[in-house]
Formats: C-alpha cells, structure tokens, sequence
C-alpha cells in the first residue's frame, strides 16, 4: 500500500523521524512512525538509500507533496564544505504502509 495514499498528517519530528497516521488493512487509522536516519545518508552532498544519518549534516529539512509521491528535501554539504543546490529523495521509492505501519524495503 502507497504510504502517502494511505496516511494523513504527514509530518516530520526532529528532521528525521516520519510520522503519520496511517491506515490499516481493517480500516483503522494507527499512530506510526520511522527514523529516516536509519535509511538515508548523505553522500557528497546528495541524499543515498541504504546510507544513515543524513540529518546529522543536512539543514532546512522539509517535506514535498508533489505528483509522484512524497519527497524529503534538504540542503546538504559536500565533502568540500560547499552546498549542491537543494536536494530531494522520494520516500515512496523505499516507504511503505503495511498495515498501519510505516517501514522501509
């Protein structure tokens, strides 16, 4: 089941703690959450799946709803210290609602 389809107040905590309520399969909207940190990183400046800790150097954290599902976005340094342009990564690409349960895979 589509996450974003299937959840309302989508929202962040913390800058990396997903948070929403989320539909099971009975119908029944359920209190879930997941530690992006645990799933994302940050590698020369640009968000990576299977990393961690990306909120541990990323600023201005928000989230996009936009056509193709919901985004993370932020703006990350490099390895040089400068900053790309903003940056985004779609959750819906490793995010799912499994019966009123955020989880990654």
């Amino acid at each position: 089941m589509s996450f974003h389809a299937s959840c309302e107040n989508i929202h962040l905590q913390g800058g990396h703690i997903l948070v929403a309520k989320a539909r099971s399969m009975n119908g029944n909207w359920c209190d879930s959450s997941i530690d992006l940190d645990h799933y994302i990183g940050n590698s020369d400046g640009w968000f990576t799946w299977d990393g961690n800790n990306f909120s541990h150097s990323a600023k201005e954290i928000t989230l996009s709803h936009r056509p193709d599902g919901l985004w993370l976005e932020g703006d990350l340094p490099c390895r040089d210290g400068g900053y790309r342009e903003r940056q985004g990564i779609r959750l819906s690409d490793r995010i799912s609602n499994v019966n009123g349960r955020l989880v990654s895979g």
